[in-house]
């Protein structure tokens, strides 16, 4: 009766082990459910028309991340210098532009980070 009673002791506790295991696991998936709620569109504009995604992003991840993970991105000591195949014109100044919320960006693609409901929008201009 001893052997029994411990038994079934035992099998008890690794069942509340594998319980205490998968609570935990779902916590994990429920963190990733929140990323789906940080959105943003993105816009790039070039030559061949424009492309406009509404886009998930993680917390944490930069323009520049968002941009790598959804275009092909060519950069040369941190500028930008071809989207999608889209070069940028040096002899006729122009270059990768970028705007966050209609507003021209303050710092480099990979110093911002990407907020929810972010709009960001890549283009060719000219500098002045």
């Amino acid at each position: 009766m001893k052997k029994i009673l411990t038994s079934l002791a035992i099998v008890l506790s690794l069942l509340l082990l594998v319980a205490c295991g998968n609570a935990k696991s779902d916590k994990t998936a429920d963190n990733s459910k929140a990323d789906s709620d940080n959105k943003i569109t993105l816009i790039i504009k070039s030559n061949d028309g424009e492309k406009n995604q509404d886009l998930i992003f993680k917390k944490g991840d930069t323009v520049m991340d968002v941009l790598k993970a959804h275009a092909k991105v060519e950069e040369k000591n941190g500028f930008i210098t071809s989207i999608n195949g889209t070069a940028q014109d040096e002899s006729a100044g122009k270059y990768w532009m970028f705007k966050i919320n209609d507003k021209l960006a303050p710092k480099a693609a990979n110093q911002i980070k990407v907020k929810n409901g972010d709009k960001i929008e890549f283009y060719q201009d000219v500098y002045k």
